[in-house]
This record gives structure tokens, C-alpha cells and sequence, in this order.
């Protein structure tokens, strides 16, 4: 490396650590100017020029685009470019592009194979396309070549914990905060980790940690929000959602949730807008129809509640408990005929669900095909077999066909039912 070029590096380096991007890009431009006029041939000094100029692209304007077609120019002039690769790599991934940056960072690996921000950051990409065996094994093998790498083993948490190993992501977590007290990310995934495990006060506490570090962490925030939620504390569970909201005023599932907790505090109106104001920051998420049409159906709208299950049904079409709750609603207003429709697509969703085939069968009741009843309560019956109210209903269509004994007969085994009672099942 010439002494020049040496010189210009640690310039840029020094601009990068002050986060002086614009006159990172001057002087990269200057630079370029000055090599071109003289027609350098000096590959080497000109694919820096060129990765100096991706590098201020990045971070400092947030053009993404740019900074690849720069780190295009520096690999094209120097294919041996470790830090142009990785820089690539990364780029790559911060747009989506997991596969692309999965195949910077191999070449990073073969160039310069002990770099363990590689194999964490090559974990990641892996992590994001669902291979979640593969990352694990990037992120050992950077924690072996790095044993305090801290971000690899809270990634390695948060892999651990989608694939349910709750214990074992705890420990990861353990061992980010053991290393980096300071970091806030590792208390919230470990507050997510107790919150599933039922852990719920020793959550709250880690959300609290998080917050204490990380005054602006959105995620703890809405996370202590839910955790709350789950606790009946829901004034407290608001707060935290309002936070959210301060912070990040787009956010679709902080209103959904806050007013999924409005809700339950019977703040009926101010539910409804926040179930309005999530819909219209993200009209693409089912649960929010959902949350809705349950406070539609405590208000008694039930039209409005079947144009919510429409929508939830268009988003998940092959979700039997939409067309579930939608032939309820269709029932409730006295739409049979639709009613069974729906329940109908549902029972070819969802073939052994008891509730389903009660309501049909009482749906049948009621537009008096009492047959077509009896054979829908025979089958909630066989699949649940201390199922009162398809006794009950079974009886009633057996008074209807004047079948007294039946009738008795399911009426002894209701009452049995009811006070706990279970009737053995015949193979």
C-alpha cells in the first residue's frame, strides 16, 4: 500500500467515526477527479476512491442504490476486496436481498475465512430466509472465533426462541447481558422469551430495563404493553401503547392493541377509531377485523360485523374459523340458508371441530330439517363427547320429531354434562 493511499484512508476513517458524510463524499469526489486527470493506473487506491464513495452513500444519504453500484466499481477494479464485499453484503441484507448477501459473504469468508462479523451478519441473512439450522451454525462459529461477540449470541437467542427452545435462548440472552450490560435489546428478547414462557412480572422487569436504557425502544414499549394486557392491567397497558404511538404515529398494531385494551375497559367508541385508525395505516391485517367485529358484535351490529369477516375471509381464505364466526353472524340475523354455507367451507377447513357441526345442526333446527339436525349434533356429540349444548339441541329436534325417549334420554345426559358427568365414549 503506498503511503498516499495509507494517508487517505485513515482520513476517511477518521470522517466516517465523526459521521461526516458529506466531506467523506468531497474529498472521495476530489480524489476521483484528481486520479482520472492523471490517469492513474493504481487499481488498488481507485477501488477505495470508489468504496469510500458506497460507504458515504449508505449511512449518511440513505442511498442504497448508489453505495451497491460504487462497491460494484471497487470489486470490478479489486476482486480480492474484502471490506467491499462485506459492505455489499450488508447493504444487500439492510434492503432484503438475503440471498445476494448471503453470496457477498461467502466470498468475504473465502477471502479472509476468521472474520467473525461475517459469519454473524451471514447468520443473519440465513436467520431471514427461515434457515434457521444453517444460521445457528454461522452464529457458533462466530461466537467460537469471537467468544465475546454479543450480538451473535442475541441473535442466536432470538432463533432459539422462534423455534420454542425458550430455556436455551435465555441463556444466550444471559450471556449478552453477562458480556454488555448496557445492551437493551437483549433484556427486551428476553422479556419476549419469559412473557411466552408465562414469566410474566419477570418480563415486565426486563421491559423495564430496556425502556431505562433505551428511553425511545418502541419495541419494549409495545411489548411491556402487551405483557400488561395479558396481566388485566389494562389503563397501564394503554400507556405503554400511547408511548408506542408518540413514537412511531404509524404504527397499525400499537392502535389494534390499544384498542383491543379500550375494549375491554368498555371504551367502546374509542375502540372502534382505534380499530378504524389501524385499518387505515394497514388494511392488510386479518386480527384487526377481527378485534372489530367482536366490539361490532357486542354493540349489535352484526352487518358490520359480517363486512369485517368478509374482509378477514379475503385475507385468509383458508381460515375455517372466519367462515366460522361469519355463519354466525349470518344465523343471528335470521340468513339460514347463508349461514350453512359458511359452515359448510368451514367443516371442509376444519373437519373435526365440534362447535362447527353444533351450528350447523342447530341452524338446521331452526329452518325445521330436524334430520339433518340430529345428524350434525350426532357428530359435535362424537367429538365431544361432554358437549351440553349438543345434547340439549339434539333433544329438542327429537321433540320436534315427537322421538320422546331420545329426547329424555339427551335431556338426563345434558343435566349430566352440566353438573360433570362424562359419558363414556363407544368404540
Amino acid at each position: 500500500m503506498s503511503e498516499e493511499l495509507e494517508q487517505f484512508k485513515s482520513e476517511c476513517t477518521k470522517l466516517v467515526e465523526d459521521k461526516k458524510y458529506n466531506e467523506l463524499l468531497t474529498i472521495c469526489e476530489t480524489k476521483l477527479e484528481e486520479l482520472n486527470k492523471t490517469s492513474s493506473d493504481d487499481k488498488e487506491f481507485l477501488a477505495y476512491v470508489y468504496f469510500a464513495i458506497g460507504y458515504a452513500n449508505e449511512p449518511g444519504f440513505k442511498n442504497y442504490d448508489n453505495a451497491i453500484e460504487y462497491y460494484d466499481k471497487a470489486i470490478e477494479l479489486n476482486p480480492d476486496f474484502t471490506e467491499a464485499y462485506y459492505n455489499r453484503g450488508v447493504t444487500k441484507h439492510d434492503l432484503g436481498n438475503y440471498q445476494d448477501a448471503i453470496e457477498d459473504f461467502n466470498k468475504v469468508i473465502e477471502l479472509k475465512p476468521n472474520d467473525a462479523a461475517t459469519y454473524n451478519n451471514r447468520g443473519s441473512a440465513k436467520d431471514s430466509l427461515g434457515k434457521y439450522q444453517e444460521a445457528i451454525e454461522d452464529y457458533n462459529k462466530a461466537i467460537e472465533l469471537d467468544p465475546d461477540y454479543t450480538e451473535a449470541y442475541n441473535n442466536r437467542g432470538n432463533i432459539k426462541s422462534n423455534l420454542g427452545k425458550y430455556q436455551d435462548a435465555i441463556e444466550d440472552f444471559n450471556k449478552t447481558i453477562e458480556l454488555k450490560p448496557d445492551y437493551a435489546d437483549a433484556y427486551n428478547d428476553r422479556g419476549v422469551v419469559k412473557s411466552k414462557l408465562g414469566k410474566l412480572q419477570e418480563a415486565i422487569k426486563d421491559f423495564n430495563k430496556a425502556i431505562k436504557l433505551k428511553q425511545d425502544f418502541t419495541d419494549a414499549y409495545y411489548n411491556r404493553g402487551v405483557t400488561k394486557h395479558g396481566l388485566g392491567k389494562y389503563q397501564e397497558a394503554i400507556e405503554d401503547y400511547n408511548k408506542v404511538i408518540e413514537l412511531k404515529p404509524n404504527d397499525a398494531a400499537a392502535y389494534n392493541n390499544r384498542g383491543s385494551a379500550k375494549d375491554s375497559l368498555g371504551k367502546y367508541q374509542d375502540a372502534i377509531e382505534d380499530f378504524n385508525k389501524a385499518i387505515e395505516l394497514n388494511s392488510n391485517i386479518a386480527d384487526i377485523y377481527d378485534n372489530r367485529a367482536l366490539l361490532k358484535i357486542k354493540l349489535g351490529d352484526y352487518p358490520g360485523a359480517i363486512e369485517d369477516y368478509n374482509r378477514t375471509i379475503e385475507l385468509n381464505p383458508n381460515d375455517a374459523d372466519e367462515y366460522y364466526y361469519r355463519g354466525n353472524m349470518k344465523r343471528c340475523l335470521g340468513n339460514y340458508i347463508d349461514a350453512i354455507e359458511d359452515y359448510n367451507v368451514a367443516l371442509e377447513l376444519k373437519p373435526n371441530d365440534a362447535n362447527i357441526y353444533e351450528k350447523r345442526g342447530f341452524t338446521q333446527y331452526l329452518l325445521n330439517k330436524y334430520d339433518k339436525a340430529i345428524n350434525d349434533f350426532d357428530k359435535a356429540i362424537d367429538l365431544n363427547t361432554v358437549y351440553a349444548d349438543a345434547y340439549i339441541d339434539r333433544c329438542c329436534a327429537n321433540l320436534a320429531l315427537r322421538n320422546y325417549i331420545k329426547a329424555l334420554k339427551d335431556f338426563w345426559l345434558f343435566l349430566m354434562v352440566k353438573i360433570g358427568f362424562k359419558r363414556t365414549h363407544k368404540h
